[in-house]
């Protein structure tokens, strides 16, 4: 399972252990984190003041991460919502997601809505499975 591994702006600043645990362990669960340079914020300090921004540059992520094919993983809950939501909205509304297209275009990006945004927990849960989860821990 290969996923584009989303940090956000808040995990490298202030979550780093959550990163490296991760990065550990996915390995062993048969998840492939891929690295793409071009994530920026997700647009969540934003939103209070200016929502169409924030979906901008939400989208522009979900646009990174369709250009390589791959779902995201993140682990930050202001990233996840920001980044759902985005993401529900834009492939719900066609006039809000070609106004969006508009501003993406500008920087060679477009949203198409192929992908899904999805927290740690949720692949943990989901994809991997509790039962491979079960298998993999080690006591010592």
């Amino acid at each position: 399972m290969k996923y584009a591994f989303y940090l956000g702006c808040t995990i490298p600043a202030r979550a780093v252990n959550y990163e490296v645990s991760t990065r550990k362990i996915a390995p062993k669960l048969g998840l492939e984190l891929v690295d793409l340079p071009d994530f920026d914020c997700c647009g969540f300090p934003v939103k209070s003041v200016d929502s169409f921004t924030t979906l901008v540059m939400a989208a522009k992520n979900i646009a990174v991460a369709e250009e390589k094919g791959l779902d995201i993983c993140t682990l930050c809950n202001g990233c996840v919502v920001t980044l759902v939501e985005a993401n529900h909205e834009l492939k719900h509304k066609e006039e809000l997601k070609d106004k969006v297209n508009k501003e993406l275009a500008k920087l060679g990006r477009e949203f198409k809505g192929t992908i899904e945004v999805k927290h740690l927990a949720r692949i943990l849960y989901e994809d991997v499975g509790v039962e491979k989860i079960k298998k993999t821990v080690k006591y010592t």
